[in-house]
């Protein structure tokens, strides 16, 4: 059985809807590939976790040693800090698990559980340059909230465009997609 994180089976679901050859297991290239933002990404849920300052993203981009990197992280960072000045936050783990779809296993793996201003929000961060489209974010909730909402009520679901500091949210699980309905979960 292949495993598949959330964003390449969105990925393969949009392909797909667009009339295109989906495959969930198509490597990506560059900005949209899941390595290129990784060690950015591992520094916010560190930050969070450990309770540490925003500076410490400054550190992540003025080390890394590719130029293009660091112009592009840099703005990231600029995103997420217009985030971070939204309200108070402090961190919990976020839920996660994953479920079967036909020959493939989803991932369900949001980076940050964060209780904003009191309220608690299970986040999956968006790092591309290309535009986070309203068709992307409804499946993206739609997973989030279809899957996790029974494990944790009250919570709200969110993709993050990190780039530009928008918190796309939903408060209450959102009907699922006909593409979802035979999948079965499996907690983690």
């Amino acid at each position: 059985m292949d495993r598949i994180s959330l964003t390449g089976f969105v990925d393969f679901v949009l392909e797909a809807g667009a009339g295109g050859d989906g495959d969930p297991l198509k490597e990506r290239k560059g900005d949209s590939s899941p390595e290129f933002y990784q060690s950015l990404r591992d520094a916010i849920v560190a930050m969070h976790r450990e309770d540490l300052l925003p500076v410490t993203l400054d550190q992540v981009v003025s080390r890394e040693p590719s130029e293009k990197k660091r112009r592009v992280f840099g703005r990231v960072v600029e995103g997420y800090r217009r985030f971070l000045a939204t309200g108070s936050m402090k961190w919990f783990e976020p839920p996660r698990t994953r479920y079967r779809m036909g020959a493939h296993e989803v991932d369900v793996n949001p980076e940050l559980g964060l209780a904003i201003d009191e309220t608690p929000h299970v986040i999956k961060m968006y790092f591309r340059g290309e535009p986070l489209t309203p068709r992307r974010t409804s499946v993206m909730l739609s997973l989030l909230a279809g899957r996790l909402g029974r494990i944790c009520p009250g919570h709200v679901f969110a993709v993050l465009d990190v780039r530009h500091g928008k918190l796309h949210a939903v408060s209450t699980p959102e009907e699922r997609f006909g593409i979802l309905r035979g999948a079965t979960p499996e907690g983690r």
